[in-house]
């Protein structure tokens, strides 16, 4: 019997129940499927889950067992993770960008037993961890790769290994246990650490299945009919609650991409698709906009001028997202963005050139959702308000400005980090909140907005708070930057600029190289110049200095502070 104060005519918020009531509700819609590929219905994705959790139980694996799951998003990332979660087992997803070190350390400290890894990773990776007994199963087709023997393939193993009982069980409806409670433990998820070794942030069935309800019912455009082309990584929680959980709630499809999501790649896929949705970080339409919107600008002289007009600029950019929004498939109903603050003029061309789109903020210790705007309901440079059910507090406003550091406490919020109760007593007050580690305001009507990180925090001659994520953000309005870091060093406040090459080059390459160089320092000179008139006296920029490579960063694409700002110390919250 379901209950009425639970969503979706759940009887308790597990992700069994869950994932039973999704094939309940949608057996012959089409669910998962590589780009290329036909899709395989919901009905199939549950017989094909049933299927390997029996392969699984006849090899022991029971509930409780750590089983890793190391590879690119695919169907069988998803037929593994939900196998492992709904028999009772935990999934410790591990995003395949980790250094091989990190790998090892996460395999051992997790405790896994049981890891489904790609084909080609398995290949090239020195996995010590992988002691004698650890059951091997490949992500490619599913098949028991540890042992010894022939390497068969996933129907023919399970014929093989499970005969006639297992072959009449994949015949079958599968049988969903009931056994699994709200606090039980559904994941162990790694933190992108930047230094060290990163924490495990541990994931109950409630809170993964209470978060995954608010980003759909706040968008309003995920339904049946709708098609998803994921590029986010599964192992990460943005990637597996919002672009996976929420997308198969609604019955909606889902495609995977077969390549790594290089321009080339992500653009054909596009045009094959035709996604009405899709799930990205910033740093994709960040590209788009910079590789797409202002080659298209500098190619004309007349659009160049046209673009130093703000109102000229909205018609422009106007004409050129109908460009862009073709180039996506041309049928996209939302682009749901989150995983980092978003570039002010990023966002601008988004709405100004009509692309739709909403916005969130979180972080993998909340399951990862905390605030979300809908199309209907937007504040430029807000990622949103509290998603129902979650509370947020400014702790210790600054009277002058209200920005303080930011509390949040709600369903979302992880059980604790696995083996490190130290870890997990610093980042919750006495009465429950926990310390995002991020500082930010609320205004009148909610809306969250945030300023940076804690430990980002400069403190000026007089005592002033300089917030560095606000300066880059105004850098990173000019047409002239593509990424900026600030810091404080030797008493002076520097900004990092890696410059936008292509466009700068688009209208100064008929100079020589040593002008052109030239030309580079003195438009950087500039953007100071006139984001400092855009500042506070204590917050103005002293100096420049030229970024000739892209910033280094994490696997989520953060960008390693520790690498450029001297004496920084470094977190491992990956937000």
């Amino acid at each position: 019997m379901s209950n009425p104060n639970l969503k979706f005519g759940l009887e308790r918020y597990t992700l069994d129940c869950f994932f039973a009531e999704v094939l309940n509700r949608y057996p012959q819609r089409p669910a998962l499927a590589l780009v290329g590929e036909e899709p395989f219905t919901y009905a199939e994705f549950g017989r094909r889950v049933a299927d390997l959790q029996a392969r699984l139980g006849e090899l022991g694996v029971k509930s409780g067992v750590k089983v890793a799951l190391l590879g690119g998003s695919s169907p069988n990332w998803c037929i593994a993770f939900m196998a492992v979660t709904t028999m009772g087992a935990v999934a410790v997803p591990i995003l395949e960008d980790f250094p091989e070190a990190d790998i090892n350390h996460i395999l051992h400290h997790s405790d896994a037993s049981v890891i489904f890894i790609s084909d080609h990773l398995h290949a090239s990776l020195n996995l010590h961890a992988l002691i004698e007994g650890f059951l091997v199963f490949s992500l490619t087709d599913l098949a028991l790769v540890s042992g010894a023997g022939a390497r068969p393939g996933f129907w023919k193993g399970l014929q093989e290994f499970g005969g006639k009982v297992l072959g009449k069980r994949a015949k079958t409806d599968p049988e969903l246990p009931a056994a699994i409670g709200e606090e039980d433990l559904a994941e162990i998820i790694y933190t992108s650490g930047t230094t060290g070794h990163s924490k495990g942030v541990m994931l109950s069935h409630r809170n993964l299945v209470s978060n995954l309800f608010e980003g759909p019912d706040l968008i309003k455009c995920i339904h049946e009919r709708s098609v998803l082309l994921s590029i986010l990584p599964l192992a990460h929680t943005f990637g597996s609650t919002s672009g996976f959980l929420s997308i198969i709630r609604e019955g909606s499809l889902i495609y995977f991409l077969t390549k790594p999501p290089a321009p080339k790649v992500l653009l054909a896929a596009m045009q094959e698709v035709k996604p009405t949705i899709f799930g990205a970080v910033p740093l994709v339409f960040e590209k788009i906009y910079h590789k797409q919107v202002v080659p298209t600008i500098a190619a004309s002289r007349l659009l160049r001028m046209l673009s130093k007009s703000r109102a000229s600029r909205k018609l422009l950019y106007k004409i050129i997202g109908k460009k862009v929004n073709k180039l996506l498939g041309g049928r996209l109903e939302c682009v749901i963005i989150g995983g980092a603050a978003f570039s002010p003029e990023v966002e601008t061309f988004m709405k100004q050139g009509r692309i739709p789109y909403c916005c969130g903020y979180g972080l993998t210790e909340c399951s990862p959702l905390v605030t979300f705007s809908s199309m209907e309901e937007q504040k430029m440079g807000s990622p949103g308000h509290a998603i129902t059910g979650v509370s947020i507090h400014i702790a210790d406003p600054d009277p002058a400005t209200g920005i303080g550091e930011i509390l949040v406490k709600g369903p979302n919020v992880m059980k604790g980090y696995y083996k490190n109760e130290e870890a997990t007593r610093k980042v919750f007050t006495t009465d429950g909140w926990f310390i995002t580690g991020d500082r930010g305001y609320l205004d009148k009507d909610g809306f969250l907005f945030i300023t940076g990180r804690s430990k980002n925090v400069i403190v000026g001659p007089s005592g002033e708070n300089i917030y560095p994520e606000t300066i880059e953000a105004r850098l990173l309005e000019s047409i002239y930057v593509e990424e900026a870091l600030v810091y404080m060093t030797e008493g002076q406040l520097v900004a990092r600029i890696f410059p936008n090459y292509s466009y700068i080059e688009s209208i100064e390459g008929d100079r020589a190289e040593g002008a052109v160089a030239r030309a580079i320092n003195e438009i950087l000179e500039e953007v100071r110049r006139e984001v400092n008139t855009r500042l506070p006296a204590f917050a103005r920029i002293s100096r420049v200095i030229e970024q000739s490579t892209p910033f280094v960063k994490t696997p989520t694409n953060k960008i390693k502070r520790g690498e450029y700002v001297p004496g920084y110390l470094n977190d491992d919250r990956n937000k």
